[in-house]
């Protein structure tokens, strides 16, 4: 048993293994130390809150760990692996910037939050990263992968726009309040569909 942070408030919300043992930690942080180690994808806490990932062997020996955000809130709720020993890292960001890389899905940030999804190799380089949401306020909640290595994000959703795709389930949203939505994203980060649920 372990505790993990620095000087002021961490969070621990999920982990998850891989075939090979090792476990990874997701949560979110206000520490400046104690949460990323050197050579990290980000070694310094962006500002307020940041999302965080880390990962351990079997025997508890922190392995890496980087902080992942912007200069405004990030909240890191749930992470998830793929066969190949990738891992997934998921929740809600309030920064327009450090989130999504070139080519991604949604590389802006549309509302006050929207949803992020990020995808690390097994040694913590990012793979890519991308924002999902609408004009409302779009938060993601839990991730999983299948054995072909597409990923499930799903959450809730204000937006009527940004979050189905034609023909899938439910394409819109109905009223003023919130739907959960589902999206499957293929390996690459490239979407294959959308819907709200509710």
């Amino acid at each position: 048993g372990t505790y993990y942070g620095g000087y002021d408030n961490d969070i621990g919300y999920s982990c998850a293994t891989d075939a090979s043992g090792n476990i990874y930690l997701s949560g979110w942080s206000k520490s400046s130390t104690g949460i990323a180690t050197t050579g990290a994808h980000q070694t310094t806490n962006g500002g307020g809150y940041d999302a965080f990932l880390v990962k351990f062997n079997s025997s508890g020996v922190r392995q890496w760990g980087t902080y992942y955000g912007g200069i405004e809130t990030e909240y890191g709720y749930t992470c998830a692996t793929d066969a190949s020993g990738n891992v997934y890292l998921s929740g809600w960001s309030k920064s327009t910037s450090g989130i999504a890389t070139t080519g991604a899905h949604q590389d802006t940030l549309k509302a006050r939050y929207d949803v992020f999804l990020v995808k690390f190799n097994s040694s913590g380089v990012r793979q890519w990263g991308t924002y999902y949401g609408g004009e409302g306020d779009d938060y993601g909640w839990f991730c999983a992968t299948d054995v072909n290595g597409n990923i499930y994000l799903t959450g809730q959703t204000y937006s009527s726009t940004g979050i189905a795709t034609t023909g899938t389930h439910k394409t819109t949203i109905v009223g003023l309040r919130a739907d959960a939505f589902l999206v499957k994203f293929n390996s690459s980060g490239v979407r294959q569909w959308g819907t709200y649920y509710g």
